[in-house]
């Protein structure tokens, strides 16, 4: 006859277990952090659905990340874990992966839109626009604004300017032309002034008027996902100069442009190789994107987190994605972070920069102010989850999906 197990002994023998539990989890996760260097070997084991048993929310991947010359070990925090869409429409599970620190600089989300397009040359002379809305301190609705070109615009140019346009008196306005939408040299640049002489080109109002872009994406850029630079810049390995094109015939080349290569050629294949192009859904702005739909699907494979995402609270309930777990346990409190409160007062955390680790930064997210056709959302330096023109040049903490 067997011995009957005592409560003691049974506690004991529980004790132990859990403790070479603990051991083995604790040996996986030490091989699951040296294998960093082998994403591809990461990449299987979230493929084969053991990611969330071998890793937990927090746990970090160390990667290195080069800008240009200058090199970074970069700790990737795991926020997430769920199936995500592939765009050949299989779905698979993925380990969502963000920068625990924002970038060393900023990116445009879009540069300042042109307000004309030449369908056709056009001739030098007079023209005129009209303002269609009021807006800021130097926008009147009504109000006619001329402009003399020395030298034809020819077909497919552009013209630009009255950049900040609300916020910048008249006297500070100007207007350049272009060839074309990549060229950055202006043909010629001139000043406006009251007046309604010469030729109306149309009237410049938010919606626009089917002649002129929309205003707010004139003075501030265009705050749409699928189209932005910082969109482009993310997702190319190209070099300097070569990771922009136009998406449509007002777009304008952003400040970085020149100056810094694609992201994706700061990582090495093997990290490269263990991410895919996964589905992104943004909310569109109602402003010049309604007829668009509410909302509309890209696949990258990095990107901006949403304000859904980052359990604040959002425009679009249940569009941008489910609130990651990172977010979720960060905050500490069962509701999202709700907007213009700083850290102290409730806000969202607050993200450092790579570049010096105890520096505070405005954090760029992808989401739009949907009321407005130029701002973008952000979280700023103090905790501060609020909204500004897509032109400005703010840092961000990039993600992408391990499968």
């Amino acid at each position: 006859m067997g011995k009957l197990l005592t409560n003691e002994v049974g506690l004991q023998m529980l004790a132990e277990m859990k403790r070479q539990t603990a051991i083995s989890e604790a040996a996986a996760r030490d091989q699951i952090a040296a294998l960093a260097s082998q994403m591809s070997s990461i990449a299987k084991i979230v493929r084969d659905g053991y990611g969330s048993v071998l890793m937990d929310i927090g746990d970090q991947l160390n990667i290195d990340w080069t800008d240009g010359s200058k090199s970074y070990n970069v700790p990737h925090d795991i926020v997430h874990f769920a199936d995500v869409d592939l765009k050949n429409g299989d779905k698979v599970p993925g380990m969502y992966i963000q920068w625990h620190f924002c970038s060393p600089f900023g990116v445009q989300f879009d540069a300042a839109e042109a307000f004309y397009y030449a369908e056709t040359e056009l001739a030098a002379g007079t023209y005129n626009i009209i303002v269609g809305d009021n807006w800021g301190t130097n926008c009147k609705k009504n109000e006619q604004y001329q402009f003399t070109l020395s030298k034809p615009v020819p077909k497919g140019g552009q013209i630009a300017g009255f950049y900040s346009m609300p916020d910048k008196a008249p006297s500070e306005w100007t207007v350049q032309t272009f060839t074309d939408a990549k060229s950055t040299t202006p043909i010629e640049t001139v000043k406006p002034t009251a007046g309604s002489n010469g030729t109306n080109l149309g009237t410049l109002s938010f919606t626009g008027d089917g002649k002129l872009n929309s205003l707010q994406r004139v003075a501030y850029g265009y705050n749409r996902w699928s189209q932005s630079a910082i969109r482009q810049y993310l997702n190319s390995a190209k070099a300097a100069g070569q990771w922009w094109e136009p998406q449509h015939k007002w777009d304008r080349p952003p400040a970085e442009l020149a100056s810094k290569p694609g992201f994706l050629s700061g990582y090495s294949d093997d990290f490269l190789n263990a991410i895919k192009p996964v589905r992104v859904r943004t909310a569109l702005n109602t402003v010049t994107d309604a007829a668009v739909g509410t909302y509309e699907d890209t696949y990258d494979k990095i990107f901006l987190a949403s304000l859904e995402q980052e359990f604040i609270t959002p425009q679009a309930s249940g569009v941008e994605g489910e609130a990651w777990d990172y977010w979720k346990q960060a905050v500490e409190r069962s509701t999202p972070t709700p907007w213009y409160k700083t850290f102290a007062e409730g806000g969202h955390p607050i993200t450092y920069g790579i570049d010096g680790k105890t520096s505070a930064q405005n954090v760029r997210l992808r989401s739009a102010n949907r009321g407005y056709a130029n701002n973008t959302w952000f979280v700023y330096a103090s905790g501060n989850v609020s909204n500004y023109g897509a032109v400005s040049s703010h840092r961000f903490a990039p993600a992408c999906v391990i499968c």
